[in-house]
């Protein structure tokens, strides 16, 4: 019984000794004392792989078990391909023995919102991830990232939908834990710039963000519904452009107002913004107001009545006008039937009511409003819905 326990050490010596000959993707050594039984045959060497290098599966006919010692028992199978065809994967340990070589896999994870002080090591995985043991030949070596590649020249864009994506530390899944690091919530009436892109292994492309004055950000999926590509431009210059004898006035929302909670649906920490244009005889002319959601709605009055409302699509271009006087002395609410988005509502008042509009953003986790008066006071206000799940805009990388 000695001599065995002194062979055991001996091994477990030489490969320590070993260590600095593994190559990057493997760090020797894991213990050398697991249990295994006649299908998996004895332990010769044991490293802990970088777990960052994926895999997907090989084998349909694989099936993953609880460990070594059950290998290839029915009462042991923890997943299968029915089960994880989908998933990437990382191996937490690599165990050569007399029969071959074996993994055990955890499954990428993402931690969304609630990760940015999640797992970042694996000895903080989370028990779900744990898939099991498998044999290093069911399974393949993928690359989560192809193309990567930087940009000659920054490439600007600023934001239209702030809450189709997000910005994540990593591009998601493609390193074994992944999370959203920020959101577009304080983002929205700046410049942004892209740096570098990549290509994840599904073809979907992400890119680099970080502000004009070079803050880095993260990475957020490529898609023209939520960045539009180009110079950032104030929307009260490009849409109400005043002339020389026009006075407009910009009022914003403080950000203690908003909240400061970030929610999976909304944009609730983003200040809403009101314009006011007045004509040379300092009446109101045009207002524009961008809500919770950075949608742009903009009403034209004549003699403190509404005569023209336009609501914009987040890539700035007309949606809804509206010129029906019936209308325009009540509400008009503007919303898509098969399109899971924010609604915009504009509450219209009689002349006699110190009201002069009130712009309303229903969201799926609150709602906002503006609200201005006819003597050019602007009152602003978030409301997030109850038992919904908020998330504190401080635990973010950026505010």
């Amino acid at each position: 019984m000695k001599s065995r326990i002194f062979l055991l050490l001996g091994l477990a010596l030489v490969v320590a000794g070993c260590a600095s000959k593994v190559n990057s993707d493997e760090n020797a050594t894991a213990s050398m004392f697991v249990p295994t039984n006649s299908k998996v045959g004895q332990i010769k060497k044991s490293t802990v792989p970088n777990i960052d290098v994926a895999y997907k599966i090989a084998n349909k006919k694989l099936h993953f078990y609880r460990s070594l010692k059950m290998f290839g028992k029915k009462s042991a199978v923890t997943a299968d391909y029915a089960t994880e065809r989908g998933e990437t994967f990382g191996a937490t340990n690599k165990y050569v023995t007399s029969k071959g070589t074996f993994y055990h896999m955890v499954t990428y994870e993402s931690g969304g919102f609630e990760g940015i002080h999640g797992p970042q090591t694996i000895d903080n995985f989370s028990d779900f991830a744990d898939v099991g043991y498998v044999k290093a030949s069911d399974m393949k070596r993928i690359k989560t990232v192809h193309d990567v590649k930087t940009y000659k020249h920054k490439r600007p864009y600023y934001v239209a939908d702030p809450n189709i994506h997000r910005i994540w530390n990593q591009p998601p899944y493609t390193v074994h834990y992944t999370y959203i690091s920020g959101v577009f919530d304080r983002l929205a009436a700046e410049q942004l710039y892209a740096t570098k892109e990549v290509t994840r292994y599904n073809g979907s492309h992400y890119i680099f963000l970080e502000r004009a004055n070079g803050q880095k950000l993260g990475w957020t999926f490529k898609n023209s519904k939520s960045l539009v590509a180009g110079k950032y431009r104030d929307p009260g210059k490009q849409f109400l452009k005043p002339k020389k004898h026009e006075a407009m006035t910009k009022k914003v929302q403080s950000n203690r107002s908003t909240g400061n909670r970030v929610t999976t649906n909304e944009s609730l920490s983003m200040p809403q913004r009101t314009y006011i244009l007045r004509d040379k005889q300092h009446h109101i002319a045009k207002v524009l107001v961008t809500g919770m959601d950075n949608r742009i709605s903009k009403i034209n009055f004549h003699k403190g009545q509404a005569t023209k409302l336009t609501v914009y699509t987040y890539r700035r271009k007309p949606w809804k006008t509206i010129t029906n006087r019936k209308k325009l002395r009540t509400h008009y609410q503007a919303g898509h039937l098969f399109l899971q988005t924010d609604n915009a509502r504009a509450n219209f008042y009689s002349v006699k009511n110190p009201k002069l509009v009130t712009v309303i953003t229903y969201g799926y986790d609150g709602m906002a409003t503006t609200t201005v008066y006819r003597n050019g006071r602007v009152k602003f206000n978030t409301h997030k819905y109850k038992h919904i799940m908020t998330y504190p805009l401080s635990s973010f990388n950026f505010k």
